[in-house]
């Protein structure tokens, strides 16, 4: 007897008191924020090539979808790596919050590959600014809420920051030289 690949009403049932009951989980500013983002990336998917708009936007929505993606999967596999062996069911909840996370950000990239073709050097050094910006006033004001997992908030906090703060330096050094070519 094998499963069945379609979910039962009593499967739903469980899944929407899951949610109800762990709320905190699923619905964050990073939650709010994942499906702004990826629905903006649907919206700019549907304008035209040749709109202006494009050019300005994509990239770094590209750049933001980029970070958040690559930062929750690291921040899920620290979590994972750290407690499991404490508290395996919430840092595999973490963890798989940080899959999602990954594959949102993955789908909003997809969605926007079309338009991120055949830009400038500087128009992505731009862009990486613009996302370093973004995610500085994010972790600063809006603190995603699993970054205080298990009493970590100050060092996630700082080691946030401390990426964001290369990532400036970064495009800072890019920038320059690219004025010098």
């Amino acid at each position: 007897m094998h499963a069945s690949l379609v979910p039962t009403a009593n499967d739903l049932a469980d899944l929407v008191a899951y949610i109800f009951g762990n709320p905190y989980l699923f619905i964050s500013s990073s939650t709010v924020m994942t499906t702004g983002l990826v629905l903006g990336a649907a919206a700019v998917s549907m304008v035209p090539r040749s709109a202006p708009v494009i050019r300005i936007v994509a990239p770094p929505l590209a750049m933001l979808l980029t970070y958040f993606g690559v930062g929750s999967m690291v921040l899920a596999t620290e979590i994972l790596l750290r407690f499991h062996a404490s508290i395996p069911d919430p840092s595999e909840t973490q963890f798989a919050s940080g899959v999602g996370h990954l594959l949102a950000a993955a789908a909003g990239i997809a969605v926007l590959a079309p338009h991120l073709r055949a830009r400038s050097r500087r128009t992505w050094i731009v862009a990486n600014a613009v996302a370093v910006a973004y995610w500085t006033v994010h972790v600063v004001v809006l603190t995603p809420p699993w970054f205080a997992f298990q009493g970590q908030l100050e060092v996630i906090r700082a080691a946030a920051l401390g990426a964001l703060a290369t990532g400036a330096v970064v495009s800072a050094f890019l920038w320059r030289s690219a004025r010098s070519d």
